[in-house]
């Protein structure tokens, strides 16, 4: 979940973004996971949700392994909305669960992710990076 303030607007990189509201210093926390509100859904269960549900998980969520078991990840805020960038203003921490600036950000800035840092199923939503 965002821990600054953001709203959702149409992004020049694609569709709609999330944009600050707030000044960001570099190195502030600004997401991280939190299992109250953020879903956990292993894998195998996606084929049990109706059709239009696991179009919406395949372009909403990401994939990652936890306790060796491949899982979908959905946010419950607008952080589902964050877009890919290859020189990404946000930075995963090495175990997925927090994401922190990666330089100063200005209000009204979109903030931007790697998805192939974090995202299994990148290669799915992005060309390859190769492609960029």
């Amino acid at each position: 979940m965002f821990l600054i303030r953001t709203s959702l607007r149409p992004s020049p990189i694609h569709g709609i973004g999330v944009f600050v509201e707030e000044r960001v210093r570099k190195g502030q926390l600004v997401w991280q996971f939190d299992a109250r509100i953020d879903l956990v859904i292993p894998f195998p269960e996606l084929s049990t949700y109706p059709v239009a549900t696991q179009e919406h998980l395949r372009i909403h969520a990401y994939v990652e392994v936890r306790a060796g078991q491949k899982v979908m990840i959905l946010c419950a805020d607008d952080s589902q909305f964050v877009n890919h960038a290859s020189a990404p203003n946000l930075v995963d921490s090495e175990d997925g669960l927090y994401e922190t600036a990666a330089r100063d950000i200005s209000i009204g800035e979109e903030l931007t992710c790697d998805y192939y840092a974090f995202d299994l199923g990148a290669e799915d939503k992005l060309p390859s990076p190769s492609k960029k």
